[in-house]
Parts: structure tokens; sequence; C-alpha cells
């Protein structure tokens, strides 16, 4: 079943259901990028925050301060500019620390309203997405065998439903297409190779590419060399930008490339490649925008470029201990 049919009919407006857990800041005037990021304190290693931008760079404002204790980690912004969708690791377990064992929940922020407040503590969410077209939320986390399924869900969190039930594959990183019928994503089975697949139905995946040549593990990730990883949409829906571990480097981040591919899988075409960090992407009408680190240089940069790697541009650059993470474009005011 496509996307908007895998939930029942519901409203497309939802007044906020919980207990407000913070007060997040209003989106600054030109604000054109959301990111998570740690630049709020003078010392790497802080926990992240979420931030806007202008794409030149100016207006860069701090949009939520986590209270109690939390690490927000992306943001997918509706259409509305105002309403997000946040993966956030809290404090579950009281004991006054933030890790892995916490587990990625979902987080809805209204930022004209100015509350937040969770929807789902056990998301274990290692991606998230808002549909252009309507309320519909898919993201990757926790399912079958403990590991990484697609779901589809209201914002509320409500009508929520595993999609893939894969328990030998996972299945992570959605991004719904711009008439929010399919969902591109990355699949890593049993050979541990990430890939590119658009997800239609339940029963019906298309692979977009295969991955690229190597084998060796990235540590603390899932994934080897070669593998594909965060695929996103072009605006027209006819293509996808990802990103392909190309080396391990110094074992630590990697060195990632960036590829765009059409999605019948010809075309492929490199537009960012070298001895860098490149994180996920996302295309938006002014461009590509990605987070970069350079340990050669020491800087950590927001970079937008066009879809054939011309016309670099840096908005925020800070120093490689600190943390620029998943940018997204928001919808044009």
């Amino acid at each position: 079943m496509l996307l908007l049919a895998a939930l029942p009919a519901c409203s497309g407006e939802y007044d906020n259901p919980f207990e407000p857990s913070g007060r997040p800041a209003s989106l600054p005037p030109g604000a054109d990028i959301v990111f998570a990021g740690n630049t709020q304190e003078t010392q790497p290693g802080a926990l992240h925050e979420l931030f806007a931008v202008a794409d030149d760079g100016s207006s860069l404002t701090r949009l939520t301060s986590c209270t109690p204790l939390c690490d927000t980690l992306e943001a997918a912004p509706a259409t509305d500019r105002e309403r997000m969708m946040m993966r956030r690791v809290v404090d579950a377990n009281n004991d006054d620390t933030v890790g892995a064992d916490d587990g990625a929940a979902l987080f809805y922020a209204d930022l004209e309203r100015r509350v937040e407040s969770g929807v789902l503590s056990d998301a274990r969410a290692s991606g998230v997405d808002w549909a252009a077209t309507g309320d519909v939320i898919v993201y990757s986390g926790a399912g079958e065998g403990a590991v990484d399924d697609l779901w589809v869900m209201d914002p509320n969190g409500q009508n929520r439903r595993n999609l893939t039930l894969s328990p030998a594959v996972r299945e992570r990183r959605p991004r719904i297409d711009p008439t929010g019928q399919v969902a591109v994503f990355e699949r890593i089975d049993a050979t541990g190779k990430g890939q590119v697949f658009i997800f239609q139905t339940t029963l019906s995946q298309i692979r977009v590419t295969a991955g690229g040549p190597g084998s060796a593990p990235l540590p603390g990730t899932p994934y080897l060399v070669g593998s594909d990883a965060d695929p996103d949409y072009s605006p027209d829906g006819r293509s996808v930008a990802f990103r392909r571990l190309a080396e391990l480097g110094d074992g630590r981040l990697g060195y990632w490339d960036l590829m765009t591919v059409r999605i019948d899988g010809t075309g492929l075409t490199l537009i960012a490649s070298g001895p860098q960090f490149r994180g996920a992407p996302d295309w938006g009408p002014q461009g590509i925008v990605f987070n970069e680190v350079d340990l050669a240089a020491g800087a950590s940069r927001l970079v937008v470029v066009q879809p054939d790697g011309s016309g670099r541009s840096v908005p925020v650059t800070v120093g490689s201990a600190f943390d620029l993470l998943f940018p997204r474009w928001l919808t044009p005011p």
C-alpha cells in the first residue's frame, strides 16, 4: 500500500495533545535551514540543540533549550515551517547522563505556539521525515528482531504501523517523495552493504543502488566501505541524492562521497568527493545541503552545492570538534 493509504482517514490538523516539556524559540526571519548542533557551548562534547540559519549564514538562532537533560539529534520540518518532528535522546534512566542505551525518542515541536512534547518514547528512531503533502510521518526505528524497520504514523503518534516487518534486514533513514506516495530509504541486508531502495508497498521494494566496492567495517556504525546511505528525493521526485562510504580514513568518521542517481538507477553522478566526512544530504530548490567535517583543516561546515556539484557555499563553519548535524531545508515562506 502507498504511504498515504497506510494510515486510516485522519484529520489534517492536530491540537497538541501533550503537556509541554519545553519552550522552543520562534524561527528568525529569513531562516532557510534547520540543523542539530552543539555550538551553544564554548567547549566541544556538549549535547545538541536545534538551530536555524539563513543560507547565507545570517540569522543563526538556537531554537531549543532542552530541559530536563536531553540530546536533540535531528528535526524533520512540516511544510508550514512551524511544526517539527524531532529525534531526541532523553535521560530515560534518570542517571544524569544521555547515551545510546537511552535510545532516540520522537518529539513534536510547534515553534509558533512555542511548545514541544513527547510522541514516542520507545521509538529508538534512527531517522524521521514529514510528508510534504499532508500530516504523515515516516520514521525508522526498533521493529522486528529489534532491528530498524520503517514505520508510518500521524504527527501525534496515533495510527502507528510497521511497514516492513523484517527481522533480518535493516531499513533506515526514510525520506518521502514530493507526492507523499512512496519513500526512499537505506537497506542493509545480511551482506552488510547499504543500498538505496524505494518503498512502494509492504511487498514491493525497488532497488536503486547496489553500493560501491569495499567490505571493511567502519567501527561504531552499521556501515561497510561501499555502503550507500541517507537518500533524499530531488524536488521533482525523479532523482535522489545520497552518500557513499568511500574509505575508512582514520577509522572514526570515514570519508564519504556525495552522489545523485535517477530513481530508475541510471545516471549515477559524483558531486562531492575527497578525504572528508560528509553527512546526510537534503535536496531542496536552493540546492543540496549537507554537513562536512574536514579533520585536516580542523573545520566542521554546513555546505550547499548545486545538483551538478557546482556553486559550493558554506553558510556555517565551526571547529571540527563541534557538530553540525542533519541539516534540512525549510519550505520558503
